[in-house]
């Protein structure tokens, strides 16, 4: 049973990809490593339940209203979000380039929050996930920050960097190369597309449950705009650090 609703929200994430694409079943059954009939038993359910919809008998799948529906609520980390909007909005104005938040979701990255260099705010109605946590700079500083089992888990279901990250590339390299990304203030990453990363951990508690992150094309960063950029996350996260702090003594959680 554990495995088939397993498999129902991999579907669901599937078809989230391309929400507007209806998906043919061999296309789904293939994709999901699924016999066609068992695939077909647990989306009839899903079209039942209404979180997928199929247009026709035998026709294509995309999802269905009820996602839609639960996707009205608030965004995920509603407080962190209005906390850290008006910051990383007056960051975008400073530096004019795309400011997110990213936390860790079953071990993928998902984005909270993302204002864009035009001001143009994002939130997660829609999360943002990238499946490879190792290619970008916020992935690789929240998996820095797991600690044991959470750690080999995530390694587990993501596998090992390989030719996406060589300094990364075996078990004990990752370790040791996440180990020096723990004890930054700011991790980078350049992408192969020459896309510039650059992450700061936001902490409560102490913990690292978000990182702040900016990317640009790789040859706008350098020279004074670089050193804004720096200066500026360096001081946005501390800010989110220090008001979040101030909130959690304001409101102490029960243990």
């Amino acid at each position: 049973m554990i495995r088939v609703l397993h498999k129902a929200f991999d579907m669901l994430e599937y078809l989230a990809q391309d929400a507007g694409r209806r998906r043919k079943l061999n296309e789904i059954a293939a994709q999901l490593k699924l016999n066609a009939g068992t695939c077909a038993n647990i989306l009839k359910t899903m079209v039942q339940r209404k979180y997928v919809d199929q247009e026709k008998a035998r026709g294509g799948y995309m999802p269905g209203p009820m996602v839609y529906y639960l996707s009205r609520m608030k965004a995920y980390r509603a407080d962190l979000v209005s906390l850290a909007e008006p910051l990383m909005a007056d960051l975008v104005k400073r530096v004019n380039e795309t400011v997110l938040l990213a936390v860790l979701h079953g071990g993928k990255r998902s984005i909270i929050i993302q204002i864009n260099g035009n001001q143009g705010v994002q939130i997660d109605h829609n999360l943002f996930f990238l499946r490879n946590i190792y290619e970008t700079a916020t992935g690789r500083l929240l998996l820095a920050h797991l600690k044991g089992d959470e750690l080999r888990r995530v390694i587990a279901e993501n596998g090992l960097p390989g030719a996406r990250w060589p300094e990364a590339a075996s078990l004990k390299k990752l370790e040791s190369v996440l180990t020096v990304i723990r004890r930054q203030k700011l991790v980078y990453h350049q992408s192969l597309e020459d896309i510039m990363g650059v992450a700061c951990p936001i902490r409560e508690n102490d913990k690292v449950i978000a990182a702040l992150g900016l990317f640009l094309p790789g040859f706008r960063f350098k020279g004074g705009h670089k050193a804004a950029i720096m200066q500026g996350l360096a001081s946005t996260s501390a800010e989110i650090n220090r008001k979040l702090s101030a909130l959690e003594n304001k409101n102490p959680r029960e243990v």
